[in-house]
C-alpha cells in the first residue's frame, strides 16, 4: 500500500482501488472511440497518460519483496 501523493484526502493505495481506476480509464477510452466528440484531445491524452501510470503503479505494489 502507498499513500497517493496526488490525492489529498490521504487515501491509501491499493492493488484493488488501481484495478477499478484502470478499469474505469478504459471504458472511458472506449466510448471515446464510439463517440469521438465525447472528449477532447487533450483529454484523451491524459487518461491514455494515466492509465500508463496506473499500469506502473499496479505493477509496483504487486511485485514483493521476493520472499514467502
Amino acid at each position: 500500500m502507498k499513500l497517493n501523493p496526488n490525492n489529498h484526502s490521504h487515501q491509501m493505495e491499493t492493488v484493488s482501488t488501481v484495478s477499478k481506476r484502470i478499469n474505469g480509464i478504459k471504458r472511458a477510452l472506449k466510448q471515446s472511440n464510439v463517440d469521438p466528440f465525447l472528449y477532447k484531445e487533450e483529454e484523451i491524452i491524459y487518461l491514455k497518460r494515466s492509465l500508463r501510470e496506473s499500469y506502473a503503479l499496479r505493477k509496483e505494489l504487486n511485485s514483493g519483496n521476493g520472499f514467502g
